[in-house]
């Protein structure tokens, strides 16, 4: 029993011990200042549309500076929409460490900048932060607004990179022809609306995925008189692509004939055009074709800014313009084809 005795006091003595080591270690780490919080200013040139990736942190308090800064997730050339992260390496002064880091302790400045997560290396004298900035924006400006042709109501633009989508509205004199219309594309068919003897131009803004608007964009001017109005009605008109609408319609002596591939149905006249970016009526019923001639169907939303109905469904009226009737999706449209709201 007195041996155990000495046992346990010899290992109480042993515990004590070790004990004390470890509080003499600890006292000697205590001896540098915590840093317990971190203030940077960053600052980006990164944009979208170029491959600079260069990204420049400022330290903004003391006992600790800026190491190195590194773009994590640089991939080439920049697009609308990526987001750079950012990893700084922040490097403590000899008689300083740092305490774990949160989004609360991590005060940062400048360009936006947003806290991820951060991690300390080297017996806490490294501290790696990892931000991430705001999604970059392309540009949204345009070029190249004109007509397709000089007799041609189809309105086109180059594309830019910031752009998720485009507004473009029709006017004649002075006056909008219709409200603005959103459009996915870098062209817009004005024919359904350009159906009086007038002054036209049109006028198209980017917007980017964030709903920004950029500037508008004006056109130059197209005269349209009683004859060209007429064209535009029935689908007479240049479609820009190498094929034509002409007036040799279905029905006429020329003639034409449905075609299709595995990409979908088109209307091909007997000398090889056909018709594309518009309407065109066909055997008394109207269709709408796409920029490439492939035959339209589902709801379109013309050029006046009312939207139609085409039939997806197979059979002999595919494609056609419905008319006073209920569409398959529950909807009235009216004589004219127009959606009753």
């Amino acid at each position: 029993m007195r041996v155990w005795k000495r046992g346990l006091s010899l290992t109480l003595c042993a515990g004590m011990l070790a004990m004390l080591m470890a509080g003499n270690a600890m006292a000697a780490k205590e001896e540098r200042t915590k840093i317990s919080q971190v203030s940077l200013t960053v600052k980006s040139s990164i944009e979208a549309g170029n491959d600079n990736s260069d990204v420049t942190v400022e330290a903004g308090g003391s006992g600790y500076i800026v190491d190195e800064v590194s773009v994590v997730n640089d991939e080439g050339e920049w697009t609308s929409g990526d987001v750079p992260r950012v990893e700084i390496t922040l490097e403590a002064d000899d008689d300083h460490y740092f305490d774990t880091m949160s989004k609360s302790k991590v005060k940062l400045r400048g360009d936006d900048a947003t806290y991820v997560t951060s991690h300390r290396q080297n017996d806490k004298s490294t501290m790696v932060i990892t931000v991430k900035l705001d999604a970059l924006e392309g540009s949204l400006e345009i070029d190249s607004v004109e007509w397709e042709g000089e007799e041609s109501p189809v309105a086109r633009w180059e594309s830019t990179d910031g752009a998720k989508s485009y507004q473009v509205r029709l006017y004649r004199g002075e006056k909008s022809v219709g409200s603005a219309v959103t459009t996915t594309n870098e062209y817009y068919n004005f024919a359904s609306s350009m159906n009086r003897e007038g002054e036209y131009y049109f006028k198209v803004r980017a917007v980017n995925s964030n709903s920004k608007k950029g500037d508008w964009y004006e056109s130059d001017s197209m005269y349209v008189d009683e004859d060209l109005a007429e064209n535009f009605k029935n689908g007479n008109y240049s479609a820009g692509n190498g094929s034509s609408n002409t007036a040799n319609a279905p029905g006429s002596n020329q003639g034409g004939s449905w075609k299709r591939n595995q990409v979908g149905w088109w209307y091909e006249y007997s000398n090889g055009t056909y018709p594309a970016n518009g309407w065109l009526q066909i055997s008394n019923r109207w269709y709408c074709f796409d920029a490439s001639g492939y035959m339209r169907t589902g709801w379109i939303q013309a050029g006046d800014g009312k939207w139609y109905y085409c039939d997806p469904r197979e059979g002999t009226n595919q494609g056609a313009m419905l008319t006073n009737t209920t569409t398959p999706d529950g909807y009235r449209v009216d004589a004219n084809g127009v959606w009753v709201q």
